[in-house]
């Protein structure tokens, strides 16, 4: 079905995609000399397979909205994560919608801006290739943008702010219009304040948050609210309109080595929406999604975009008021988890409510409704998910998993656990505990019952991982 923007013109519907792609692709023909081409290439094709089963459940609704038709049309063309491309989408146009759109909760503004940490290994991750899938797109949808308003070298607060501080100093009156503040370096488009970072490395920026004096952390707390970067300090900065994306990219082992406790109880980390990705295909030798593809795909998105920014508060409709208040329990309360799982995944019901609402702009509707909600609740429980594999040691989970897994359809007892497989350590037994708790929430291990002459006893399985492919 067609949709109509604010003017009455027909927008042409992008079909949504119900499940991810396949992650096979034909094999290559140039390989290694001395190797096999035909099982080096299975090689690779087995290891991106295991790499995708490593990974958290997905339900495929997460796809069922106005850009994931767009993941799903160019999805055949690169080795990066769906999941990877629809994330990026989401920073980057609900930067592009400006200060106009937004939400409510409670007294609480809520500008439509998500913030994406995408987290993968350096090789199978192809975090990169993610990116350049979803840069590409909005590249043709919003050329000028993409030059202007995105950049990368966040290196501290007083930096970030600049990009929207006006110099006090007026532009001079040419007697036909007003005198204006001149932005300092011509950083951003006059009288522009939307700016996306992406940052390649977020190791790096980290390491530079961690630096003594450094006020980087306080200013993206403040950027994630929307509007100002002010400061009353000696060096006072008057930067009082702001609308900022920003995009990291992280390895699982730089996440767990460089944040800390204090790091999650400080509010940075719950601004970010983490999410786990890998590689989904065996493309050597890709060109990407054909132009003609792109260019199709860029000049409806460019409509879109268009129209949405016209929106002001965005609200529910009646069945999207009803889902909500069930999500706002499902988010707003408490998992059990461990403290820094808790803490980076607090936001949980606020992120709900940011990408619905840019599901629900792109749809050029001013409610939100169910089949908003759906798929962005489907995203944050992923990126709840997300949050609990980052935080979890690879190696020991693996390590338990295959010993899980060595045991077949007879899985494990608890008792089991900790007599076997941690030799009554305490603190092995007290590690083993988290890391299956993180195990049955990403869905590697299900927990099943034993039948026996009295009670059935607890035991848990390896299990298929139902990740769309």
């Amino acid at each position: 079905m067609n949709t109509p923007d604010a003017s009455g013109r027909r927008l042409r519907a992008v079909t949504a995609a119900p499940t991810q792609p396949s992650t096979t692709t034909a094999p290559s023909t140039t390989t290694p000399a001395g190797t096999d081409p035909a099982a080096a290439e299975a090689a690779t094709v087995a290891e991106i397979s295991r790499a995708r089963s490593a990974l958290p459940a997905l339900d495929p609704v997460v796809f069922d909205c106005y850009l994931g038709g767009l993941v799903h049309a160019v999805a055949d063309y690169t080795e990066g994560d769906p999941v990877n491309v629809l994330a990026s989408l989401l920073c980057l146009c609900g930067v592009h919608l400006g200060q106009g759109p937004h939400v409510r909760a409670g007294d609480d503004f809520h500008p439509l801006l998500v913030w994406p940490l995408v987290i993968g290994r350096t090789n199978s991750g192809r975090k990169g290739a993610g990116w350049s899938s979803a840069k590409r797109l909005a590249t043709a949808a919003a050329p000028d943008f993409m030059v202007a308003n995105v950049r990368s070298g966040l290196t501290s607060g007083e930096g970030l702010a600049a990009m929207f501080t006006d110099d006090p100093d007026e532009a001079p009156d040419d007697g036909d219009t007003p005198a204006k503040p001149r932005r300092r370096g011509g950083r951003l488009p006059a009288g522009d304040r939307r700016l996306v970072v992406f940052e390649a490395e977020w190791a790096g920026v980290m390491e530079r948050m961690k630096r003594e004096g450094n006020s980087l952390s306080a200013t993206l707390r403040a950027a994630w609210e929307g509007g100002d970067l002010s400061t009353m300090a000696v060096t006072a900065r008057i930067a009082p309109e702001s609308h900022i994306g920003i995009l990291g990219h992280i390895t699982p082992d730089e996440f767990r080595s460089k944040v800390s406790r204090s790091d999650m109880a400080g509010g940075t980390y719950n601004r970010f929406l983490p999410l786990m990705v890998s590689r989904t295909r065996f493309l050597p030798g890709g060109q990407g999604a054909p132009d003609a593809i792109v260019k199709g795909l860029g000049a409806e998105l460019a409509e879109r975009l268009d129209a949405a920014g016209e929106l002001d508060s965005i609200g529910f409709t009646t069945a999207g008021d009803a889902l909500w208040r069930q999500l706002y329990v499902e988010f707003g309360t408490d998992t059990g988890d461990r403290p820094e799982v808790e803490q980076f995944i607090s936001r949980a019901a606020p992120y709900c409510l940011r990408i619905a609402a840019i599901h629900a702009a792109l749809d050029l509707a001013d409610a939100i409704d169910t089949r908003h909600l759906l798929p962005a609740a489907a995203l944050v429980r992923y990126s709840i998910a997300s949050a609990r594999t980052a935080l979890t040691d690879d190696q020991a989970a693996a390590k338990l998993l295959a010993w899980i897994a060595a045991a077949g359809v007879d899985g494990r007892t608890r008792n089991e656990i900790r007599e076997d497989y941690c030799h009554k350590h305490k603190r092995a037994t007290e590690e083993a505990r988290k890391v299956l708790a993180d195990l049955i929430d990403s869905g590697q291990v299900a927990v099943g019952k034993r039948p026996g002459k009295g009670r059935p006893t607890e035991v848990v399985t390896a299990v298929e991982i139902p990740r769309a492919s």
